[in-house]
């Protein structure tokens, strides 16, 4: 499985009710026209947002920016992801349709890989938290990547409360093989290593991932166990929205 995901600022002069209006009603309509071959389509709604590291007297410059949604694709293998891209559809209708709503010079995206990472009390949940990560320059992606997960093990158990509220979370591991491919989204050269996708109950439990942001963020302040860097990385609070999802093989 393989998948691309894109943080999305809406264009100057629309509100932010009229971009997530227009991204749920006219650009799902264009993609589900012809889906090509992808296996799941979701909108990400953005509901609140934090960027940096709390206690920083300033903002992070290239990151900080009004993210409205964050658009999540999903394939069964890269090839059909570059089918779907090569699609004269997906070329002359869906893409073009992204300059009536999006600010595209300022899409942050990347090509991931999913894998499922434990929760002590799995189940469905109606609100995410997507926490976008950039690495600490010093550290190569294989060593992120197991820092990653051994930050949110002890995140787990440090912050049991948070634990008790988190349903499911997802490391969107950067593929970085793919970017060339990001140019259908515009925006800023550099790509996020990892976005984890956490989900909880509802809007109203979204406050529980603090504690375990805060036991996430003791791990990478340990000297050695360093692997992202907080003042660039942020977080989205959104509801999901699923435009289409194909289960047949």
């Amino acid at each position: 499985m393989i998948q691309m995901l894109a943080a999305i600022c809406r264009r100057p002069g629309m509100t932010h009710a009229e971009f997530i209006a227009y991204i749920q009603h006219r650009h799902a309509a264009l993609s589900r026209e012809q889906p090509v071959r992808l296996r799941r389509y979701v909108q990400h709604h953005v509901l609140d947002a934090a960027y940096g590291r709390l206690g920083e007297p300033t903002h992070p410059p290239a990151q900080v920016l009004a993210r409205d949604s964050v658009t999540e694709l999903t394939w069964d293998h890269a090839a059909d992801m570059v089918a779907t891209f090569q699609h004269e559809h997906v070329r002359t209708r869906v893409g073009p349709d992204g300059a009536l709503f999006a600010d595209m010079s300022r899409s942050l995206s990347l090509v991931a890989e999913p894998l499922e990472q434990p929760v002590p009390h799995p189940g469905w949940g109606g609100a995410k938290v997507l926490h976008v990560l950039f690495a600490a320059p010093e550290v190569s992606l294989p060593d992120f990547v197991a820092r990653w997960e051994a930050a949110h093990r002890h995140a787990l158990a440090q912050a049991p409360q948070a634990a008790a509220a988190l349903r499911r979370t997802v490391h969107q591991r950067q593929l970085p093989e793919f970017n060339p491919m990001l140019a259908y989204f515009g925006g800023l050269p550099e790509h996020p290593e990892g976005v984890a996708s956490h989900w909880f109950d509802t809007p109203a439990h979204l406050g529980a991932f603090r504690a375990y942001e805060a036991a996430f963020q003791a791990f990478n302040d340990v000297p050695g166990q360093r692997f992202f860097d907080p003042s660039r990385s942020f977080q989205l609070h959104a509801t999901e929205w699923l435009v289409l999802e194909r289960t047949e093989r």
